[in-house]
């Protein structure tokens, strides 16, 4: 999904500021923590039952922020906001409810779960010195295939083996693919580097690819 958040290789944002902070404190603030803690115990609540619940539906959720409360948002309050909407979905709360800050009920049954239906996996099609291009094209959902590396033109470094799929995971779909290490020369993916001797490498599901 092509939305603000996948920033990578883009322009315009300015540096990003070297700014010195306390290792020590794991939390800036004590609010962090908590929605931390609620965020990892619905997670683990969701996994335990077998709702359909995904961490790349999750991360879909982030995505379809608009992009002004996206990029001003503090990290913390977009999970809050993902949590919300996660709560919603699952049936476990009603919006007013957030809106007027209490539960309309101690207990509660989920109203839509999702089972996961499981896909059966594929052999890999590509071996190490194989030149692969990455598609172009995205599925409306989540996706992890960064926006600079659609069309252009790697080699397969390694197989790393069967992974499950971020963008069939977003859709309740659990589905593992054959994942690749692909190393891309840094000439062919940014104008800046055309004198570079430099490569980068990046894991990528067989879906992502094509022979090139």
């Amino acid at each position: 999904m092509d939305t603000v958040h996948d920033l990578g290789g883009r322009q315009g944002f300015g540096p990003i500021p070297n700014v010195a902070e306390d290792d020590s404190a794991l939390f800036p603030q004590d609010w962090q923590a908590r929605v931390w803690a609620i965020a990892m115990m619905s997670m683990g609540k969701l996994r335990a039952d077998q709702t359909g619940w995904t961490l790349d539906w999750y991360r879909h959720v982030l995505e379809r922020l608009p992009p002004d409360l996206y990029l001003r948002l503090d990290y913390f309050d977009k999970w809050t906001l993902g949590m919300m909407a996660t709560a919603i979905d699952e049936g476990v709360a009603g919006l007013p409810e957030f809106v007027e800050g209490r539960a309309a009920a101690g207990e509660y049954t989920y109203d839509r779960p999702v089972p996961v239906r499981p896909v059966s996996e594929l052999p890999p099609r590509f071996a190490p010195g194989d030149r692969v291009r990455c598609r172009r094209d995205t599925d409306s959902m989540h996706t992890r295939l960064a926006g600079y590396l659609r069309g252009r033109t790697g080699v397969i470094d390694s197989v790393i083996g069967p992974q499950p799929q971020p963008d069939a995971a977003a859709t309740g779909v659990r589905q593992k693919e054959q994942t690749y290490v692909v190393r891309f020369a840094m000439a062919d993916l940014w104008p800046e580097a055309a004198y570079s001797g430099d490569t980068l490498c990046t894991d990528m599901w067989d879906s992502y690819l094509e022979p090139a």
